[in-house]
């Protein structure tokens, strides 16, 4: 279940009164946002990481890549 829909299964629990006092904090929440210059999420560009990485790339080491994860917690967690 996404955060938005454990949000929303929880605003469906609230008092209707209450309601507002949650609305208020939310606009609240998205003014510090805001104001602190982080994007909202219908602002942010949309270019994929591979996209932007794409330039680092080294063709050379992709195949060690399936074992790297494997051979990092190897090294981290070996007993000398």
């Amino acid at each position: 279940m996404s955060t938005l829909e454990r949000a929303i299964d929880l605003l469906q629990t609230i008092p209707e009164n209450e309601l507002e006092t949650v609305c208020t904090f939310l606009q609240f929440i998205k003014s510090q946002v805001a104001q602190q210059g982080i994007p909202d999420k219908g602002s942010i560009n949309k270019t994929s990481a591979f996209g932007i990485a794409h330039q680092y790339a080294n063709p050379d080491l992709i195949p060690f890549e399936k074992e790297a994860f494997a051979n990092a917690m190897a090294e981290k967690h070996a007993v000398n």
